[in-house]
């Protein structure tokens, strides 16, 4: 016979996952889930627009900054009749909703300081410092006199980053002028792409080296790549 959430309370010996609000009125209030998540997906995202490229039917990709990353997760809620074991006696059931609703709660609003509340997820080696976008909860077990028992809740948090954090550029740009030789696969355009990550940024190489045309410049011509 298969065993439920709740016979399998007294097996698990594994450290709880936690959200720990940290900024906001509830400053410091500590959420642990009953039920660590058997998975979690962490989506991370940047933001680029296409730049036409001369002599090319490819298009540059010019980066325009990274997004917020995401975690997502799924967990379990059950708040059924539990046996003590060693003891006398059954832990009565209580209403599964109690629970949910202090996770869907950190999705609204903190009317003090005029913004959801940040929290902190962590659970062995993870810890997401963000706000909880969305919470979807799913109630699939009942008393029989309908009261909740059971539920699978669908958490999303998006990432919010220290103050005055910034992340690694994906690329880097140069700090200091330095010289790049033009090869027969590889054009201003190419360069600025290369070095800046924004291929607009091909009239600098052009002005700092006296290039009138952009489309004439022999193979094997040295270039001076500014820094910015």
């Amino acid at each position: 016979m298969q065993k439920n959430w709740s016979d399998n309370i007294k097996t698990m010996n594994l450290k709880k996952a936690k959200i720990i609000v940290i900024e906001g009125t509830r400053k410091g209030q500590e959420m642990e889930v009953m039920f660590n998540p058997s998975q979690y997906t962490i989506s991370d995202k940047a933001k680029y627009k296409e730049a036409p490229a001369a002599w090319t039917d490819s298009p540059f990709l010019n980066y325009k900054g990274g997004q917020a990353s995401t975690l997502e997760m799924e967990l379990y809620f059950d708040t059924g009749e539990v046996k003590i074991y060693g003891e006398k006696g059954v832990k009565k059931a209580t209403a599964v909703s109690k629970v949910v609703q202090s996770f869907t709660d950190l999705v609204y609003i903190d009317s003090d300081v005029h913004a959801p509340p940040i929290v902190k997820f962590i659970w062995g080696s993870l810890s997401f410092r963000g706000v909880v976008t969305s919470v979807k909860s799913t109630y699939t077990r009942f008393t029989e006199s309908g009261m909740p028992v059971q539920a699978k809740v669908n958490v999303s948090f998006t990432s919010v980053p220290e103050k005055n954090a910034r992340r690694k550029s994906p690329f880097q740009s140069p700090d200091r002028t330095k010289c790049q030789m033009v090869r027969e696969d590889c054009s201003i355009w190419d360069l600025a792409q290369k070095e800046y990550g924004d291929v607009s940024k091909w009239k600098l190489i052009a002005r700092a080296n006296g290039i009138a045309d952009p489309l004439n410049i022999p193979p094997g011509t040295m270039l001076k790549i500014p820094a910015l």
